[in-house]
């Protein structure tokens, strides 16, 4: 049987991987599209997987060690793994434009249905990173939210109070700390206005909202930065919802108001995307006996948390003025 090539063989986001594709290639433009619609999109990498799935390792526990006495054995003692796999997804849609309405418009109206398609996947693949839910949705990846189900470990309350509490600092520092390695926070993007107002603030003593460049683009986009971590908020106000809407239930109680903020580590050895099949687009042209132009977009893609703190969330905030 022939061994069936893999999309890449070490860590590459993919907007690197666009750059791979010769400039004429559709599925360069295609890509190029979505990752410039979501910051999270451009941030995360991407590893390879094998017959579908990726197999790692995650510590269980470290072995003893100890001094020696003399005239005694030396101790033996070896660390404990955990044998762990993670699976990749299908994705197919196909894009037809009636041939009636491209001799109308011209070619350029396909191509703005692409594009379309483009700005769409790429808010589903950053909300499936939240969001996704295998136990609701068999055919896509778990996201961050249910892999943070253990309180004080991985998931924290910024506050206790029915309809939670604006934003604390000691909370999110917390949640930094929770983390291995943290590279990313991803945010309400209705708390940023409040991330603007902390960085001007003269009450918030030295702490550290900045601002930086956003290099994973590559089109200079400006970001706000908090313990040195860039703030993803996924992509820019559009029809759709946000990628983290301030409709959830606090700890507390009370209406659906409230938001959470997420810490991960997105990068080899901590949460990442997994694929099979790299992402492609396929112009096949005029369907055979029908009247519709179509495009093939395939890619079969998944989410891998190596390490077991790779990902921390923080619940209960509420859209108003941050706090120290």
């Amino acid at each position: 049987m022939a061994t069936i090539n893999v999309s890449i063989t070490s860590p590459i986001t993919l907007a690197q991987y666009a750059q791979t594709l010769p400039q004429n290639d559709p599925s360069r433009t295609f890509v190029e599209n979505m990752v410039a619609q979501s910051d999270l999109m451009a941030a995360i990498p991407i590893l390879p997987a094998q017959m579908g799935k990726r197999a790692f390792m995650d510590i269980a526990s470290l072995p003893s060690v100890g001094f020696r006495a003399i005239n005694t054995a030396a101790p033996e003692a070896s660390g404990t793994f955990n044998l762990r796999e993670e699976d990749t997804f299908f994705i197919d849609e196909y894009i037809k434009v009636d041939r009636a309405v491209v001799d109308r418009l011209g070619m350029e109206h396909r191509a703005r249905q692409e594009q379309l398609m483009s700005t769409a996947l790429s808010q589903m693949f950053s909300q499936q990173l939240i969001k996704g839910d295998r136990s609701s949705n068999p055919s896509g990846p778990d996201g961050f939210q249910v892999r943070c189900l253990n309180v004080g470990t991985n998931w924290f309350h910024n506050s206790a109070a029915s309809g939670g509490a604006a934003l604390s600092l000691a909370q999110l520092d917390a949640l930094y700390w929770a983390v291995n390695k943290p590279t990313h926070w991803i945010f309400p993007r209705a708390l940023m206005p409040y991330a603007d107002v902390a960085a001007r603030s003269s009450t918030l003593t030295n702490q550290s909202f900045v601002y930086g460049e956003d290099v994973n683009v590559g089109i200079g986009k400006r970001l706000v930065k908090y313990k040195g971590l860039p703030i993803l908020f996924g992509y820019e106000p559009d029809d759709t919802p946000d990628l983290l809407p301030m409709n959830e239930v606090a700890s507390g109680g009370g209406s659906a108001v409230t938001g959470s903020i997420y810490c991960v580590s997105l990068r080899e050895g901590g949460i990442y995307a997994i694929e099979q099949t790299p992402l492609s687009v396929i112009d096949e042209g005029l369907i055979t006996g029908q009247p519709f132009w179509s495009t093939h977009v395939k890619w079969d893609w998944g989410v891998a948390r190596e390490h077991p703190r790779a990902v921390a969330r923080l619940d209960s905030i509420a859209a108003a003025t941050i706090v120290a």
